[in-house]
């Protein structure tokens, strides 16, 4: 199956840097008092009235006071988003500051009155590894030196399991759901006297679309990305911009196919969409439950800290994220030389924790009978690969690809499922113990 090349370059638009960020978020609540962190108010309960009713839900503002800004992450998409199988919770104590709302990471959208520590509860999701991450970075790294921003992230979820974008995207009742959270958090921090902004949207999504082989789902993602943020806009008033953070679907196989366009698709919404839709990686890197479909609780907590990676890039440091990508890809001879993006350079091929399920995932076609097939594949540069051919060959036609097809109903995962060997160096340190090297997407990509 071909998926069109969505090789080129892609130039931010994801906003100002850090420091004029934070101050839209300030702006807003201009007038209202900075109090010392730490300090305790009284107990006060202010009553406010929410959109998803007419009766008056009371906010309990008591305790400590903290003039920082809060920083809301909704989390959309369907059973990887919520943490299927990812049995039992393994974050059920908060290092940071990050919050929840009281009924949970999954709270749906009525009585949400009041803030909770961030912890998991039955089963682990990504957002407490994703926020606990984010935190880390934020105080050791960025802001060790200063008073800044330590960055509290209020992450909630409306995922919904095995449903596709038709059934999650405007009008929805999930979708429904993730404004009311927005609406609830603005309120109660309103009443906390905290600045309170919308940062991002991560997405963990596909595999519906996939077996209703969605051929406009690039579409939709572009499509989801801006309806949230303009009725969040529309709800906070707020100038930021709200990216969606995605992963692609490392999982098709599963579904009886051997290949699919939605990884594809997702490629291609990151590249057309620069600075909206941010493609983290694949995720035939991580450790997969039993189904071969949904993660494991340990890859629940891996890939949270995936997407923490390309959010502190974006939203705390304003630059741009680029996976590990082709950016340019030449010919000379029987060699193709592809030109990587390397978030951590230098690129390394590893067998060790992927196994190479042939030419370490990469596929070369051409039509004809007579195409060369490949004889070597190897790392040249920090970020450069060669491909190199049993024979030259100028077919217009050609295509390149990686981690494009796997074998019909094998599980997903590093041993079993599509993928390939192409990772970066990065030393990002985990708290949960994780490599965070950056995998190569999946790709199809013509030849020049």
């Amino acid at each position: 199956m071909r998926v069109g090349g969505v090789l080129g370059d892609r130039r931010s638009t994801s906003g100002a840097r850090p420091s004029a960020a934070l101050s839209g978020a300030f702006g807003a609540f201009a007038t209202l008092a900075r109090i010392g962190r730490g300090a305790t108010s009284a107990a006060v309960v202010a009553i406010l009235t929410f959109s998803h009713g007419s009766r008056a839900a009371p906010i309990d503002t008591s305790g400590p006071v903290d003039h920082h800004p809060i920083h809301h992450v909704l989390a959309t998409g369907q059973s990887l988003s919520v943490g299927a199988n990812g049995y039992p919770a393994l974050t059920t104590a908060q290092p940071y500051d990050n919050i929840m709302f009281a009924p949970g990471v999954i709270p749906g959208g009525e009585g949400l009155h009041k803030f909770s520590p961030l912890v998991e509860r039955g089963l682990e999701t990504m957002s407490s590894s994703f926020a606990n991450l984010v935190g880390k970075m934020a105080r050791e790294e960025l802001h060790a030196a200063s008073n800044l921003d330590p960055h509290d992230l209020l992450v909630s979820a409306h995922g919904v399991s095995g449903v596709g974008y038709w059934a999650l995207k405007r009008g929805t009742k999930p979708y429904t759901i993730g404004l009311a959270q927005v609406k609830a958090g603005r309120d109660i921090a309103k009443a906390q006297g905290r600045p309170y902004v919308v940062r991002a949207i991560t997405n963990v999504h596909g595999e519906s679309d996939h077996v209703r082989q969605n051929l406009r789902y690039e579409s939709d993602l572009l499509t989801w990305q801006a309806d949230y943020e303009r009725d969040v806009r529309a709800i906070t008033g707020q100038r930021e911009p709200v990216p969606m953070f995605e992963t692609q679907m490392s999982s098709f196989t599963r579904y009886g196919a051997a290949t699919s366009p939605i990884p594809g698709a997702q490629l291609a919404a990151h590249v057309h969409a620069p600075g909206k839709l941010i493609l983290v990686g694949p995720k035939y890197h991580l450790p997969y439950a039993s189904d071969g479909i949904h993660l494991t609780n340990e890859g629940y907590r891996h890939m949270g800290e995936d997407y923490a990676k390309a959010y502190r890039r974006v939203v705390l440091e304003g630059r741009t994220w680029e996976p590990v990508r082709p950016q340019r890809i030449a010919r000379s001879g029987a060699t193709i030389v592809v030109t990587f993006y390397v978030p951590s350079p230098p690129l390394v091929l590893d067998t060790a924790r992927v196994s190479d399920p042939g030419n370490y995932g990469f596929e070369y076609e051409e039509a004809g009978p007579h195409a060369p097939t490949i004889r070597n594949v190897a790392v040249t540069g920090p970020d450069t690969v060669s491909v190199t051919l049993s024979a030259p060959s100028t077919d217009k036609s050609a295509r390149l690809r990686y981690a494009f097809t796997g074998n019909a109903h094998a599980k997903a995962g590093p041993r079993t499922g599509p993928r390939g060997n192409l990772r970066d160096s990065d030393t990002t340190p985990s708290r949960s113990n994780n490599e965070l090297f950056n995998w190569c997407v999946h790709f199809d990509e013509p030849v020049p």
